[in-house]
């Protein structure tokens, strides 16, 4: 009732955008009062996420279970229980899954001969049925071995490229052959123990 009286006590002067501004600043003093007041906000989406809060384990659990779970790995890998590896490895510009005797087409020439073995040694991860190994961004050299052999180094199929306006006259053909080079993957290996 307050709010209404001083507002007809006002509303002869002033125009009524100036009645809105008043009403507005009036409304905002008396809800600002209240929460004060009340000495609670009103919980909105801004006043807290709405995901659940996380708690973090305890640092020394955590470094527990950090432990057993590198023994269990390092059982695994003394043992050679893994099973068949597989690895991420970069090359040639590109990132390849393999495993042992599988065979990769480079579009390109490398600089080994046919019947070179060559190490692959950016390695982005290794991985086995029960574990995976991840590098950030690369597995170590010492931790990890990925060996190929260089099978054949041949040339593609000829692909046309054909441009062709109608009514102009213009036509161009161009035939691409890209040299190829096919790896075959010989051993993924791992170092007996991780630290």
């Amino acid at each position: 009732m307050a709010l209404v009286g001083t507002v007809a006590s006002y509303g002869r002067i002033l125009s009524r955008a100036g009645r809105a501004s008043l009403l507005w600043s009036i409304a905002r003093k008396s809800s600002q009062s209240a929460s004060v007041q009340q000495g609670v906000l009103a919980k909105t989406s801004l006043s807290s996420p709405p995901w659940p809060e996380i708690k973090l384990p305890d640092p020394a659990e955590e470094a527990k279970l950090h432990g057993e779970l590198v023994q269990k790995v390092n059982e695994q890998i003394a043992d050679r229980q893994h099973g068949r590896l597989f690895a991420v490895v970069h090359f040639a510009s590109r990132q390849w899954k393999v495993t042992t005797e599988d065979l990769i087409l480079i579009e390109n020439h490398i600089p080994a001969e046919c019947g070179d073995r060559i190490r692959m040694e950016k390695v982005l991860l290794v991985g086995a049925e029960d574990f995976t190994l991840l590098g950030r961004p690369l597995l170590g050299k010492d931790l990890v071995r990925v060996e190929a052999t260089v099978l054949e180094k041949t040339e593609s199929w000829p692909k046309i490229n054909m441009r062709f306006r109608r009514k102009c006259h213009f036509q161009r053909k161009r035939i691409m052959i890209q040299p190829q080079t096919i790896l075959r993957i010989n051993t993924i290996e791992i170092a007996p123990v991780l630290s």
